[in-house]
């Protein structure tokens, strides 16, 4: 179930489902379209950051696919440093530029397929506290003993009823990959 909520709140298009952060409408803005459609570059990523007004810069975070992570780690700005900077404590999370990021396996990954990737948003920056969680009801399990009693089995069925939106939308930006083949920047 808490695989099927986090896929809603990032892809969900509203429809019987949550409206999620990556929506065309009503989602997180379009902070920066990348010049490459397969790589993002340090230049990008601090367009990314500078396009989110600073009020929300205090308590926002990147969110990206592990591809995407994996991409990031190996940018290294004008210096030959890292920009990205692993955690070295226990319980503290990776950053970038001094934010924390996370992974979601429900942020698009690039692939480098120009048909697939043109426009595709994956890197997210943004403070959460603006997408809101409704909880309707609690979760429920209902165990389904007869329907799977020829084959000595138990089946359970769940329900949640839950609902998100993004209530202020300039409180998240995305970087969107662009049409070209080139990088820019480094």
């Amino acid at each position: 179930m808490g695989n099927a909520e986090e896929r809603a709140f990032f892809t969900g298009d509203g429809d019987k489902k949550p409206l999620g952060i990556l929506a065309d409408t009503g989602g997180a803005e379009l902070g920066v379209t990348t010049a490459s459609q397969t790589t993002v570059t340090f230049d990008e990523i601090f367009d990314l950051y500078y396009s989110l007004r600073s009020p929300y810069r205090r308590n926002a975070v990147f969110v990206c696919n592990e591809t995407l992570l994996l991409q990031l780690m190996k940018i290294k700005d004008k210096n030959d440093n890292y920009i990205w900077k692993p955690g070295l404590e226990v319980g503290k999370p990776d950053t970038i530029l001094g934010r924390p990021i996370y992974t979601s396996g429900y942020m698009p990954a690039i692939t480098g397929n120009a048909t697939q990737d043109k426009n595709k948003k994956v890197l997210l920056f943004g403070d959460f506290s603006y997408y809101w969680i409704a909880d309707r009801q609690n979760r429920t399990l209902k165990r389904l003993n007869e329907l799977y009693a020829v084959t000595d089995q138990v089946g359970f069925i769940g329900t949640q009823r839950v609902d998100g939106k993004l209530i202020l939308p300039e409180a998240m930006q995305v970087m969107a990959l662009g049409t070209g083949t080139g990088s820019s920047g480094s």
